[in-house]
Order: structure tokens, then sequence, then C-alpha cells
């Protein structure tokens, strides 16, 4: 009896535990014995739904994941938002997710304006928000606890397209064409403070507003003006009529595009090839989208990606940032909870997404965790490339 007594305590030792572990995985919000639900916002309507292919990136990703097995024997689910890039709705459908839903983080979000409205939200609650492809660098700074930008800021591209253009020998005269919201001006703030910092100011700054349908006005404006260098701050739409009326007036300037657009989808809207030669855009990845660069992520998208769903640049935008969620998922072991999870986001060091341009890290001081930016256009032998600076092309190796 004695040494049964022992045996006896044992297994009940071992039920208590179970009991506290099961407990406990049923105790945080979205974990199950065998599911961690996910909530990922995007604009899947509206004039802006292009920005939804990020969502279902998002979505192909996870979908992989659990193909390998999943977290710690757990599957991840999906739960959708439409945001429609609309504060007010995106403030909604993400308070629906935490609140009904009961996901465990939010991964997603598209557009800047939904991405602050959302600030104040998430930072009341402990739920872990990673930005999907949101980029106003007011986001995530000041820092709060639970808000991490795992993607470029709009100040980092806007500092490169500030940049870029000054490295075309001769540029000096640099000007700004955007659309008056808090996106745009989270570039063009940037830009105009790298003009600064090299003695100059930008010739002008002029406006083309969401849904304009013509851009004649602001294209025979800045030919007057003669610029050397053109910085466009426009989504899709807009900079694929504002490129074809700077073609057809024969504004031959090269202008530096935000990434407000899919290229490809620009140059397809814009005609092809041979009308974007003065065009180049901020680039977030770490090289072309169709070569073996990436050559794991299009077969997984490819793969895993909602049926019927097209494929775009921006379906692979999304990713990068699941796969630091995915990687954190698995570092803070069998027994996740929010606070686990937002310590571990900040702890990351100098992860490579295996998409996203140079190598992600965070900290107690800093939530903005990727900075490298390249630049995508035609090169002189009319080939799509990938470069640094001005005739310079980026070292992808």
């Amino acid at each position: 009896m004695r040494r049964t007594l022992p045996l006896i305590f044992a297994a009940l030792g071992l039920i208590t535990t179970g009991i506290a572990a099961a407990a406990d995985s049923s105790s945080v919000p979205g974990v199950t014995k065998d599911t961690i639900v996910i909530g990922v916002p995007a604009p899947f309507s509206g004039p802006v739904s292009n920005f939804g292919a990020a969502g279902y990136g998002i979505q192909a990703y996870y979908n992989y994941i659990n193909a390998q097995g999943g977290i710690h024997g757990r599957k991840i689910k999906v739960v959708f938002g439409d945001t429609a890039c609309d504060p007010a709705r995106g403030v909604a459908v993400t308070k629906r997710l935490i609140y009904q839903d009961n996901v465990f983080l939010i991964n997603g979000v598209a557009c800047s304006a939904v991405g602050l409205a959302l600030r104040p939200v998430i930072a009341a609650t402990d739920i872990p928000f990673v930005t999907g492809t949101a980029s106003n660098q007011n986001i995530s700074a000041p820092v709060v606890h639970n808000i991490f930008q795992a993607v470029q800021t709009a100040d980092d591209f806007g500092a490169e397209m500030g940049k870029f253009a000054l490295s075309k020998p001769g540029a000096k005269r640099i000007a700004i064409i955007e659309h008056s919201n808090e996106w745009a001006k989270g570039y063009s703030d940037t830009v105009v403070r790298v003009l600064k910092e090299h003695g100059l100011k930008p010739i002008a700054d002029i406006r083309m507003e969401r849904g304009a349908t013509d851009a004649t006005a602001q294209v025979l404006r800045l030919k007057e003006l003669k610029p050397d260098f053109i910085v466009s701050v426009l989504y899709g739409p807009e900079s694929a009529i504002f490129i074809k009326a700077a073609n057809k007036f024969g504004l031959n300037v090269p202008i530096i595009g935000a990434l407000g657009a899919d290229y490809l989808e620009t140059q397809q809207r814009v005609g092809g090839p041979a009308e974007m030669k003065n065009f180049y855009m901020v680039h977030q990845y770490r090289g072309l989208l169709n070569t073996p660069d990436l050559a794991k992520f299009q077969g997984i998208i490819a793969k895993y990606i909602q049926k019927g769903q097209k494929i775009t640049d921006f379906t692979f935008y999304g990713p990068g940032s699941a796969v630091a969620v995915a990687h954190v998922l698995q570092e803070i072991g069998p027994n996740p909870t929010r606070a686990k999870f937002n310590n571990a986001m900040e702890k990351l060091k100098d992860f490579n997404t295996g998409i996203l341009a140079g190598k992600m890290s965070f900290s107690p001081q800093d939530h903005q965790g990727v900075h490298t930016v390249y630049v995508v256009g035609y090169d002189k032998t009319g080939q799509r490339a990938v470069f640094e600076s001005w005739d310079k092309k980026a070292d992808l190796d």
C-alpha cells in the first residue's frame, strides 16, 4: 500500500496538470486545444479592394503552416473582416473580431487611415496587433506595448523616394504630387525632410484627390515647372491616370511612386512596359516576385491561396508579417498567451522573413521592424530590375 500511494498521487498530479493546462488554454481568447484564431482585417471591397490581396496572402501562408502540422499541434483559423479601407468600418469590424469572434491576435490592415483609427482601440486592450501592410509610422509610434509594424513604414518608403530622386545626377528640382490624406502625408513629410537635409525644398506640392478621373491640370502645371524628378504619392487608380496623362502631354520626367499601387497592375492599367519607362516604385521585397529569390513563396501562395483569388504583387505583401507571427507563436511554446506573444515580439532580432527586404527586429523602444527599401523599375535594356539608387542595382545575394 505504501508503494501504491505515491503512484496514485503522481497520477493525480499528472491529471491535475493536464486539467490546469487545458483550463489555461481555454481561458486564453482565441486558443483551444487544437486551434489558434487570428483575425485578418483587410479591404476586400471598396475603391482599393486590390489591397485585399494581402489578406488572402496572409491566409495562404497560415494554410501552409497548417499543412505542416500547425503550431504545437494547433491549426490556425483565419477570420476575415472587410474594412473597405474606411476608418469607421475598420474599427467596427476589428472590434467584432476582438469581442465577438474572440481572436487571439490581429494580423492585417492594409490602409493607414484604418491603422491609425485602430491605434487607441488596440492600445486599450492586450490583444497583439501585427500590421499586415499599413505603413504610416504613427500607427506604431510612440510605442504601444501590443502594436507591431512588421513591414516598412511610410517613413522608410518616403526616405527612399527622396534619396532615389536625388541620386539621379543633376536632380535638384523635385516636385511632389499626392493625395490629401494621412497615408500620403506619411510619405511626403519624409520626402520634404530628406530634401531639406540636402538644402532643398519641393518646387511644388500638387494635389490629386482620390477618385479623380483626370490629371490634365496637374500634368500641365508640372510641365510648366520643369522638375528634374517627380515624387508621386498616389493610390493605384490615380497613379495610372497620372502616368497616362504624363505620357500624353510629353512630361518626360522620371517619377518615383509610393506603395499605393501594384507595379504590374499599374503597368496593365497604363498599357505596357513602354508606358512605364519613366515610372519607378518603392519595392518592399527582397527581389522580383517572378525570380528564384522568392520561389518558395511563389509555390506557397499558388498552392494555398483561397480558390478563385487572383495573385498580385500585394498577395505577397501580407505574408511577411505572417511569417513573423507564426515564428513567434512557435517560439512561445504550447501554452500561448497574449502577454507571452507581445514580449516575444519585442525580442525578435535579425529575423529573415524570406520575402521582405532586409531583416526584422523589434525592441521595447522600437516596434517598427523592417527598414530596408528598394526601388523597382525598368533598366536601360528594358528589363525590370530592383535598384538601390539611380543606375545602381540592388545586391540581392
